[in-house]
């Protein structure tokens, strides 16, 4: 009888021990070497459901990691594996090459190299997700868009990012207009928004120059801080100490170092960039496709989220517009961002 009942023990322990094993949160962090650039990748969260949504930091210039702050990613990553990468010439990345060899084709290839490790690593049976943000929207695109890569990933989560940046400095100029003048009506920064309107006005959009295309997203950033100061964008979360522990173990000074090498002084890479389009191939992507935007985004007007829902050829696609959002719904509306990002990953999945 005492063998039967240590038996039942050993079985119960065993099984206990065996669920919480599949239920430990990954923390992990290692370089993905490709091309010369060594890119850090940060793993954090519940790999229970073996699915792992690639966070594509936006820029050119910013980090994976910084990505990491704020509740809508402490709350996906109960859920699911985060996966911070910092791309070539960004955050902390490092290696040997020189500023030709920075590219939107051969970025798409660094990314194809981080989704080939984490499958190395973690094995062939995940789930992988990606979910673009700003410039991470041209980078998912682009990588979607190559070979047979999207057939890699179980779903593309797109955040006000962008397919098409010339679209992008033309439909941002009439919406400095048409909200300009909503606003001046509303008496809200009534002076700041006309000056705005005055300047929009002039801008030939057909003919556009490095510097104006500087002042545009300059310009985008700015009047977004209007609409926060009149509370038609909802306020950020309050900063915790979790974020100024994770904002700490960045090194700043080299992320803007970093980021204006790369991008603003680069102009080989500046010009691909501000004048690169993918609209006329997005109906080669054909995965589930989530578009998430701010109604209030200025930086990549939602615009640009319903051209490439219309436009991609997936049988299984959703567009969520959040109404007291800017250029980053996962800040403003941070709760509603990690439902519709749920709701996304547990259809699909």
């Amino acid at each position: 009888m005492k063998k039967i009942i240590l038996l039942v023990f050993i079985i119960i322990v065993s099984t206990f021990l065996s669920c919480k094993k599949e239920n430990q949160l990954l923390s992990d962090d290692f370089n993905v070497r490709h091309a010369n650039a060594d890119m850090p990748v940060y793993v954090h969260g519940n790999s229970t459901d073996r699915v792992f949504i690639i966070f594509i930091h936006g820029g050119p210039g910013d980090s994976g990691y910084q990505n990491r702050a704020g509740k809508a990613a402490e709350e996906l990553e109960k859920r699911y594996v985060m996966v911070y990468w910092d791309q070539r010439g960004q955050g902390q990345a490092e290696g040997n090459f020189n500023s030709n060899d920075i590219t939107i084709n051969l970025m798409a290839e660094d990314l194809n190299a981080v989704v080939e490790v984490l499958k190395y690593k973690y094995g062939d049976d995940i789930k992988i997700f990606l979910l673009g943000h700003s410039w991470g929207g041209t980078l998912g695109t682009a990588f979607l868009l190559k070979n047979n890569y999207q057939s890699k990933i179980t779903g593309w989560i797109e955040a006000d990012g962008s397919h098409d940046f010339p679209k992008i400095n033309r439909d941002d100029v009439k919406k400095f207009i048409d909200v300009g003048n909503q606003q001046i009506k509303l008496n809200n920064n009534k002076e700041n928004w006309q000056n705005v309107v005055a300047w929009a006005k002039q801008i030939d959009t057909t003919n556009l120059d490095n510097k104006t295309i500087i002042d545009i997203n300059n310009k985008a950033h700015q009047v977004e801080k209007y609409l926060l100061e009149d509370n038609v964008l909802q306020k950020e979360d309050a900063i915790t100490m979790r974020d100024l522990g994770i904002l700490y173990n960045q090194n700043t000074i080299m992320r803007i170092f970093s980021g204006y090498y790369t991008f603003m002084g680069n102009n080989k890479f500046f010009n691909e960039v501000v004048t690169n389009s993918f609209t006329n191939d997005l109906h080669k992507i054909t995965i589930p496709c989530l578009f998430l935007w701010g109604k209030c985004d200025f930086v990549v007007p939602s615009t640009l989220a319903y051209d490439a829902y219309n436009r991609v050829s997936s049988a299984h696609k959703q567009i969520i517009i959040f109404d007291k959002s800017g250029h980053s719904p996962m800040l403003n509306q941070s709760s509603d961002f990690v439902d519709a990002v749920t709701n996304f990953v547990e259809t699909y999945k």
